[in-house]
């Protein structure tokens, strides 16, 4: 019963289609990352390989900054309306993403490694440019 109570409060909780989404690309992140490494173990040709490399690092760098931006928003909503319980499963759920996250990006860095190659190198936006691609992407 207790799950279910957890589930709920998750559920009623302003920011849970927020972390659906940051869920969801972390998930396709890591589904990317399975198809790159078994197209690498069953000696897929180098477009195709070079193809997954680009769709792992958007996906990457997708689920980075959409969690980025959920941080910052719970975190600026708990000065209006924050309790314990709230912050504490913002925290744990962020902490999840990043381990997520993580297990992938080094995985991927001691890959790139073991062959000599350059690890991604992540697109810094300014803040016009993140407004710009916030807009174009909420439609």
């Amino acid at each position: 019963m207790l799950v279910a109570t957890s589930f709920d409060l998750w559920q009623k909780d302003a920011f849970f289609s927020a972390a659906e989404e940051v869920q969801q690309s972390a998930d396709i992140m890591e589904s990317t990352f399975r198809r790159y490494m078994k197209a690498k173990t069953d000696g897929s040709v180098p477009r195709h390989l070079e193809e997954l490399e680009r769709e792992l690092q958007m996906s990457l760098d997708t689920a980075k900054w959409q969690l980025e931006e959920f941080e910052m928003a719970v975190s600026v909503s708990y000065k209006t309306h924050g309790n314990d319980i709230t912050i504490s499963r913002h925290r744990d759920f962020v902490s999840a993403m990043k381990a997520q996250i993580s297990v992938v990006e080094t995985a991927l860095k001691q890959q790139f490694d073991s062959e000599g190659k350059k690890p991604f190198q992540r697109v810094n936006l300014d803040k016009e440019e993140c407004d710009d691609l916030a807009l174009f992407l909420s439609g």
